[in-house]
């Protein structure tokens, strides 16, 4: 993938900004580097495979330098209901992938995504760049970080900012005629760590994000005033929220991990997020993670279950579930295995990591999944 010329001399110079004037290859004190593969899978036959890359790297004077790389395909199946009826009709109106004529809808649809993001800085200064390429969508990011301790490093405080644009060039469909279109996202945000005791560490913070542009999906249709039209959601969208997190280690090599989150938007939605999750050795080789998540929220002021008019509410109208009032819990466990632990002889395995998880979720909107994750990792 080839970066823009001015947008590479962006990149250049705000890494610039950052590292050692003296700094060179040979001055690397250390570095280390990891490949996993990644396998997910839903009951809804929904596939994601991901190739996830990571790079590090130490240089003199406290910087550090670190990329990452990911390759994803995402598979969806095609609608299993019989062709005319009203089942068939209902889930190509509201499909979120592209649909080129009518027999399409009825084949699995993949797509694939390639993101690169780096960052450089020391303990006071970070910056970085992302970007993301899918065959409809173009997405990039530059950000930067600022923080610093306190009290004989008992409290961090940080403050952070990033601005991202996207380009949106929608693939065939037969029922939408979206052009190409853009979005630009500005976001800030604040977080303050305190440790209050050798076992004890709460973090607290806050964000607010300007999104403007194509927010909505152009492939989905809405049924509105008795036909198919396509969704359109506003422009432009102010998001906030804050939140508490809690960490606290255990005597028996177990850590526990809870927090709240509150959020609100100018589009009328509140959301209240509880998460918990508990961290258990069980020999210096495995890790078993157990999880579980409540989650509630309002719907945004134009979601409707049936808009009576084709122009929705205020111009507006949406088939996206997340923008719709409902309740979600998800249960989960997970083991992450060294497989050091077999003792083989070169013992190669030791640069080995096995991961296995189940995650159960269910909603109030009376949608549920089995979701199965698998993922091995290599450290060089």
């Amino acid at each position: 993938m080839q970066l823009k010329p001015r947008l590479a001399v962006l990149v250049s110079l705000v890494a610039a900004s950052v590292l050692p004037v003296s700094a060179s290859p040979d001055e690397v004190d250390d570095q280390d580097a990891s490949y996993t593969f990644r396998n997910f899978g839903d009951s809804d036959h929904v596939h994601v495979m991901s190739h996830f890359g990571r790079y590090a790297m130490d240089l003199r004077g406290g910087t550090r330098f670190f990329l990452q790389f990911n390759h994803e395909t995402v598979t969806v199946p095609g609608v299993e209901a019989a062709a005319g009826t009203q089942e068939a009709v209902d889930a190509i109106t509201t499909a979120s992938r592209p649909i080129r004529n009518g027999s399409d809808a009825f084949r699995s649809f993949s797509k694939d995504r390639n993101e690169f993001q780096g960052d450089i800085g020391n303990r006071r200064v970070k910056v970085g760049y992302y970007v993301s390429k899918e065959s409809d969508y173009f997405a990039q990011q530059v950000r930067t970080s600022l923080n610093r301790d306190f009290f004989q490093e008992n409290l961090n405080l940080k403050v952070g900012s990033s601005y991202g644009w996207d380009a949106i060039d929608p693939l065939q469909d037969e029922d939408t005629a979206t052009g190409k279109d853009h979005r630009t996202t500005w976001n800030w945000n604040a977080v303050a760590t305190q440790i209050l005791s050798p076992t004890l560490l709460v973090r607290v913070g806050a964000d607010l994000t300007l999104v403007h542009g194509l927010q909505h999906n152009p492939y989905r249709n809405v049924y509105a005033g008795g036909g198919p039209v396509p969704e359109r959601h506003p422009d432009a969208r102010t998001r906030t929220d804050a939140f508490i997190r809690i960490s606290k280690y255990l005597k028996n090599r177990s850590s526990l991990r809870a927090s709240y989150v509150a959020y609100r938007d100018d589009w009328g939605l509140t959301s209240h997020t509880l998460d918990g999750r508990l961290y258990q050795y069980v020999t210096e080789d495995v890790l078993v993670r157990y999880r579980y998540r409540f989650y509630t929220q309002s719907g945004a002021d134009f979601y409707r279950e049936d808009y009576l008019d084709p122009t929705g509410v205020d111009g507006y109208r949406t088939a996206d579930y997340r923008l719709q009032p409902f309740r979600a819990h998800l249960f989960g466990a997970e083991i992450d295995m060294n497989l050091g632990l077999f003792r083989a002889r070169p013992n190669v395995l030791r640069h080995l990591h096995l991961t296995l998880g189940y995650q159960r979720y269910f909603n109030s909107g009376n949608f549920s999944a089995n979701i199965l994750e698998s993922g091995l990792s290599f450290t060089f």
